[in-house]
């Protein structure tokens, strides 16, 4: 039976010949079925790695006296254990393909928070959220003036009413 040359494998999934057929169709080399699933378990695995690696010295006590490491401990644990299922899964099972990266709003989100964390101190809370929401909207799709106006506007109010009037956290609000 001919083996067409593009589209889905007609060999059951599962057997030898349907995977190599499946690899032969996707360009001859897809050891991964699942990357985006794959890239989020070895993510998970890495962040409790780093909590088991972060709370290493912390004392975990006994179940009857639990001490401070031992919900850090813990946690990290669940979460290399569910890394690793994830990223299990990910290369047994189908799933999404990886999508292109979208360096707009890398730049522009990273440009934003850069530049909100270099003016709150010096030019005051509400034009540094202000700057933040100007360089922000330069990401996506941009608003136009009066709505990135309102949105600025009420972002700023909310960060004074939030950070200064209720934590009472010593931020100059304006220059």
């Amino acid at each position: 039976m001919p083996t067409p040359l593009h589209g889905p494998s007609t060999a059951p999934r599962g057997t030898p010949d349907g995977a190599f057929q499946d690899r032969k169709a996707s360009g001859g080399h897809a050891p991964v079925r699942a990357p985006l699933d794959l890239a989020a378990g070895l993510l998970i695995a890495a962040f409790g790695i780093g909590a088991l690696w972060l709370g290493r010295d912390w004392p975990t006590g006994t179940l009857a006296s639990v001490q401070s490491g031992f919900f850090p401990r813990m946690i990290g644990m669940l979460m290399v254990l569910a890394g690793a299922l994830v990223t299990g899964r990910a290369l047994l099972t189908h799933g999404a393909a990886w999508p292109s990266w979208g360096w707009r709003p890398l730049i522009w989100v990273t440009a934003a928070v850069l530049a909100f964390a270099g003016t709150v101190e010096t030019l005051g809370l509400v034009p540094a959220v202000l700057i933040l929401v100007g360089l922000g909207n330069l990401a996506g799709q941009p608003l136009r003036p009066v709505p990135l106006l309102l949105l600025g506007g009420a972002l700023a109010a909310g960060c004074v009413a939030l950070f200064v009037w209720g934590l009472g956290l010593p931020l100059r609000v304006w220059p």
